[in-house]
């Protein structure tokens, strides 16, 4: 759908989807013209050798970077060590808190409210935390140690490859982790202590849940469609005491264009028409939220469904992302390392600082692995 008004203005221009795995199609020499990635996968992505430099398209094109949600730009230009840019957004992502209203109401609990920080939802996910009815009901799901740790805009690594799990930026998200955590009733069985997308849309055990906005834009259409509508809302996402106004990281997707492409001149036009105003506004009218820095049309965004009627949508974009952290190819058995932390905080009853630093011994022998693994 995104890309059909792209074709109706570039008949000559045939889009076609392909999904597969990069490497296997590298290994085809079957490369597309256009690759669409996040920004949090872009450093995979330059790692297999797909991206090329678009400053050309930039100036070519007079294509101004100041039009966009500037996190974006920023986020893009931590991937050019020598200033290149590798892909052009089109569209973003935005973080939020939605929330379960008739659980506040079963408990007479105010609903949460735009600009809070953590403490305030502690306080508020321990009045919500009971069991009533047969029913375990818990009152917040803060995500993974990775998810609640980016608001912070921490990654795993800094600029030298070399762990940051032992940060002090990791002991703060883990306290506060340590203490949604151990609110009596909140650990379920077999030492589970994350909930998320079931408990809140299908179950609806869970009050409140920070997630994106494109992810409940699919799950709230899923549970109407299955018949288990609820009365929810959404809020700005919280912020940390010393990062006020800062909610979750940036997240966007980006247009590459890798360096093997025949047709470059036929994927510059297919960018240069999906970050167009005509289209930006039209797909934000659906589900897609514009990449462009534009409030106006960010408060037109799904009015063609009524997905966000009398909700406070407004409300979110009352605090702004925060940085991308530094991503880097071991972010994923980092994110591992840390996991296991937690577990050892929550089930061994170990002290922070000395799993984190465990955690981060072990990540950095697995950077030293790979990295000697190239040589």
């Amino acid at each position: 759908a995104l890309f059909g008004t792209v074709m109706a203005k570039h008949p000559n221009i045939k889009i076609e989807l392909v999904k597969g795995k990069m490497e296997e199609m590298i290994a085809a020499n079957d490369m597309p013209d256009l690759i669409a990635t996040t920004n949090l996968y872009m450093k995979d992505m330059l790692a297999l050798g797909v991206g090329s430099d678009l400053n050309e398209f930039v100036k070519t094109y007079k294509v101004d970077l100041n039009s966009f949600q500037p996190e974006a730009i920023e986020a893009l230009r931590l991937y050019g060590k020598n200033g290149e840019l590798y892909g052009i957004p089109y569209t973003m992502n935005y973080g939020l808190l939605i929330y379960n209203k008739d659980i506040f109401d079963k408990f007479g609990v105010p609903y949460v409210e735009d600009g809070m920080q953590w403490g305030q939802i502690l306080e508020l996910a321990k009045r919500l935390t009971r069991f009533e009815g047969g029913v375990q009901y818990r009152g917040f799901d803060p995500g993974t140690e990775a998810t609640f740790a980016r608001s912070y805009s921490l990654g795993t690594v800094d600029e030298t490859e070399k762990s940051v799990l032992n940060s002090e930026g990791y002991q703060k998200v883990f306290g506060w982790l340590q203490q949604f955590y151990t609110i009596p009733g909140y650990i379920g069985e077999n030492n589970t202590y994350k909930f998320g997308n079931k408990a809140f849309y299908q179950d609806q055990t869970l009050a409140m849940f920070p997630t994106w906005l494109a992810a409940i834009s699919s799950q709230l259409k899923q549970a109407k469609a299955q018949g288990r509508e609820f009365n929810w809302d959404i809020v700005a996402h919280p912020s940390f005491d010393d990062k006020p106004g800062l909610g979750r990281e940036i997240e966007f997707q980006s247009l590459m264009v890798p360096p093997t492409t025949k047709h470059k001149d036929a994927a510059y036009r297919v960018i240069l028409t999906m970050i167009s105003k005509e289209v930006q506004a039209e797909m934000n009218r659906g589900t897609n939220l514009t990449i462009l820095n534009d409030p106006e049309m960010r408060k037109e965004f799904a009015s063609d469904t009524d997905l966000f009627k009398g909700k406070n949508l407004e409300g979110i974009f009352k605090v702004k992302p925060a940085p991308s952290p530094i991503n880097s190819v071991y972010d994923s058995q980092s994110w591992k390392y840390l996991i296991e932390a937690m577990n050892e905080v929550l089930f061994q009853k170990s002290d922070i600082n000395s799993a984190l630093n465990r955690a981060a011994e072990k990540a950095d022998k697995y950077i030293r692995e790979q990295q000697a693994a190239k040589q």
